[in-house]
């Protein structure tokens, strides 16, 4: 095996509201399991490209989960239509960034999702019912008002899958 010491990461950046991938140095943890993997069906042997100094004082722990580092519009949904107001008083397991929460609670009021309370709109109930993210269910629940529901299914359903084309 030939760990590079790097690995890539979804990580939401709610300045901007979208996802990038970075290409981050992985936990101590990461880099442990990498190594047994060396040698675990047959002899083997783990080359790293990096050094232990590194290993140290560069990496962490444990990688940081992923609840802290993703768009939490689906979560402050799915806890509001729970019956959590209070969501900077919710004992997560590990609490993510109240920057993220605050995003998330802004987009959906802008989606319709929320009033100006905070509380779930009749909009907001309809979106929680669907597997999607806000935007697409909130484009799903707006085309059936304009009679679109086919086509906008169709949209929905190629962004929902990661690969359209199929090229054997």
């Amino acid at each position: 095996v030939v760990d590079t010491g790097l690995g890539k990461v979804k990580v939401y950046n709610p300045k901007i509201g979208m996802d990038a991938l970075l290409v981050v140095p992985v936990s101590r943890a990461a880099a442990e399991q990498r190594a047994g993997r060396a040698g675990r069906t047959g002899p083997g042997v783990c080359y790293r490209l990096f050094t232990q100094r590194a290993m140290i004082e560069e990496m962490l722990h444990t990688q940081i989960p992923e609840i802290q580092r993703t768009n939490l519009c689906n979560v402050v949904l799915l806890l509001k239509s729970l019956g959590k107001e209070d969501l900077e008083a919710f004992s997560f397991m590990d609490p993510p960034p109240q920057e993220i929460i605050k995003n998330s609670l802004y987009q959906l009021w802008v989606l319709g999702a929320l009033d100006n309370a905070g509380r779930l709109t009749a909009c907001g109930s309809m979106m929680v019912e669907f597997p999607l993210d806000p935007q697409l269910s909130k484009m799903v629940v707006t085309a059936d008002q304009l009679g679109c529901t086919v086509e906008v299914l169709v949209i929905v359903a190629m962004l929902s899958v990661p690969q359209v084309f199929y090229r054997p």
